[in-house]
């Protein structure tokens, strides 16, 4: 099968010309000779040589444009590279790339990306796939501490089965998911990665991840796949390597290498593979070893009748699980697999008010006595969770979202704009793209 060429819908940045100038933010921004216009202010707005008098006939309309590209330029390096990284990725090209032409050097460098990076927040990635197109919407909080909603662009052709990292995603081709590419679906950059050599038989592959090694600073993609009862795992290096290797799973358990069937969820540095109540499987980005830690028993000491929901953070793998309308919470440390109990989360007191608030909702009552509360992320760690709530007989049970503010004890109901079929992946917006794809 041929590979299709990379699809890149956002410009690449302009090339640099000529030697810095000696600016302190010459490290922010690629030097590029400018016009006698642009020199005035750096800016591309054409000023209209004709002159046109405003309300008070002192002043010019060409003179107020001119005295904006002037105040533009005469701002600090600094404060301008400052205001832009805290733009966030969705909105960055359309305010910041029609400005000026410093501006759009500037948030094209490495730099500014990986400074934008750190400081991006963290929410869900909230996938369609109820119908086609397969829209991506990015829920997050605001700096008020309200849930906002952001419809991206970008327009998968397939459905999500992973967590991404960093901005970046996994897709797979309509009509062959075994054809891999990494996408930000924010710059809306796509590029296939290598085919596999590995024979494919019986279900062929199952999931794929990708996860960041810190001291490498390489990123590398995941996946597992069942050779007709066996289960295996492969590993690629992103820009490094141009084939997968085999990751080593002889010393895991025919019991536990089952658990690579799931869907594997991203943390920082760590791939983990979740059973339902008995393992985790942890793969080490960097030493590329997978270790299979135990799952803890509920306080109880009984597992029957829980049911297991296991929520990617950024360090730490949680876990709730949940009986009636309250949840233990669990959170797993990656590099030892240690489990710490942490305060549960009790929503029994609350359970007529949102099933009233769903009533009223919706004059079908059938089925609301038995809904139950299913966690699908967290949208600030440990403080607030987002859950939908599921009814026997309800049609659209994920459009409307539960987001339980732990601390104040507030709780907002946020409605999708779109029902039925959905699917939440731990998420930031990123400009990030990587070099030798």
């Amino acid at each position: 099968m041929k590979h299709k060429p990379p699809i890149v819908r956002q410009p690449p940045p302009p090339p640099p010309r000529r030697q810095s100038s000696g600016s302190p933010m010459d490290k922010f921004t690629d030097s590029y000779p400018n016009t006698e216009e642009e020199e005035e202010g750096n800016s591309v707005i054409d000023v209209p040589k004709k002159r046109v008098k405003v309300k008070n006939g002192s002043r010019s309309h060409s003179y107020y444009l001119r005295s904006l590209k002037k105040n533009i330029n005469s701002l600090p390096d600094e404060i301008v590279f400052d205001i832009l990284a805290q733009i966030p990725a969705q909105d960055i090209y359309n305010t910041v790339s029609p400005v000026c032409r410093k501006w759009y050097q500037m948030i094209h460098t490495h730099t500014f990306v990986n400074t934008h990076l750190h400081r991006s927040t963290y929410g869900l990635l909230i996938q369609n796939r109820s119908s086609e197109p397969f829209t991506l919407t990015f829920m997050a909080l605001s700096r008020q501490g309200r849930v906002e909603l952001t419809r991206l662009n970008y327009e998968p052709e397939f459905t999500m089965r992973c967590n991404g990292c960093n901005g970046l995603i996994l897709e797979t081709e309509r009509d062959d998911p075994f054809v891999l590419y990494i996408t930000n679906p924010v710059t809306m950059q796509r590029s296939p990665l290598p085919l596999s050599p590995i024979p494919l038989f019986g279900m062929g592959f199952l999931f794929s991840a990708i996860a960041y090694a810190s001291l490498s600073m390489k990123y590398k993609v995941i996946r597992s796949y069942q050779d007709n009862s066996l289960r295996f795992c492969s590993i690629l290096t992103i820009g490094v390597e141009e084939s997968w290797r085999p990751v080593n799973t002889q010393h895991l358990s025919l019991e536990t290498k089952s658990v690579l069937l799931c869907r594997p969820l991203t943390t920082e540095g760590f791939v983990h593979w979740v059973d339902k109540v008995n393992y985790v499987l942890t793969l080490n980005v960097e030493t590329e070893i997978i270790t299979a830690y135990l799952v803890p028993s509920p306080c109880s000491g009984e597992r029957h009748g829980y049911n297991y929901y296991y929520l990617p953070t950024v360090k730490y793998l949680s876990l709730l699980i949940w009986r009636e309308w309250s949840w233990e919470v669990w959170e797993m440390k990656p590099e030892t697999g240690e489990w710490t109990n942490l305060p549960g989360i009790e929503l029994s007191d609350r359970k007529c008010e949102i099933l009233e608030w769903f009533s009223k909702r919706d004059s079908k009552s059938d089925g609301y006595n038995d809904g139950r509360l299913e966690p699908v992320g967290w949208l600030e760690y440990g403080d607030v969770l987002v859950c939908c709530i599921t009814f026997i007989y309800e049609h659209d049970n994920h459009r409307v979202c539960i987001v339980w503010n732990i601390r104040s004890k507030e709780i907002e109901y946020v409605e999708l704009p779109f029902s039925t079929w959905v699917a939440f992946f731990h998420h930031r917006n990123s400009l990030l793209w990587l070099d030798g794809c």
